[in-house]
């Protein structure tokens, strides 16, 4: 694996790993565990909800304090209690809303979309790691610079970003983290 560090102007190449041929897009996907923190306001003091999501497309749990207040799910366009939630309503969708505005549930569709020719896949293995699978046919040397400088573009988060990029075959491949 080839590794580029990006960091304003700074780019670091590293060896590569012995790792072709071995990616497993169903293992990745199930096993993509998401932690966020959701701090807010309540009676003039910050409190703050730990939520977590085990697997890509699973409920969030949210915590306070390490014990479970609520399981939500979005279903049909509106986030709702799976049991019995120790949260009111409005809580629920406030918590929603500020899941559904998180980068990496727009990141991959952005990637897609300014890469259309190149890029087959984009998976989100957590809001800090991103696997992408180019198509078949393409200069992936090219492909190479010119995702390395300009995906920092698209990255919205404020911490670091690790991108595994893999040619169609797992052939070639770089790394590209983004500070």
């Amino acid at each position: 694996m080839q590794y580029i560090t990006l960091q304003v102007e700074q780019i670091e190449y590293f060896g590569m790993e012995d790792n072709k041929g071995s990616y497993n897009g169903e293992l990745v996907a199930g096993s993509n565990m998401m932690m966020l923190d959701y701090l807010f306001n309540q009676e003039d003091q910050l409190m703050a909800y730990q939520l977590v999501r085990l697997a890509e497309g699973g409920a969030w749990q949210v915590l306070c304090g390490g014990s479970p207040v609520a399981t939500l799910t979005k279903t049909d366009g509106r986030w709702l209690a799976l049991n019995e939630a120790k949260l009111d309503v409005d809580s629920i969708c406030k918590i929603g809303d500020f899941i559904d505005q998180q980068n990496f549930n727009r990141l991959p569709a952005k990637i897609k979309q300014h890469w259309e020719d190149f890029v087959a896949e984009v998976l989100v293995k957590n809001d800090s790691e991103y696997i992408i699978v180019t198509v078949p046919g393409i200069n992936f040397t090219s492909f190479k610079r010119f995702f390395a400088e300009y995906i920092g573009h698209l990255v919205e988060d404020e911490w670091p970003i690790e991108f595994k990029v893999y040619d169609f075959s797992f052939n070639e491949d770089f790394v590209v983290r983004v500070f």
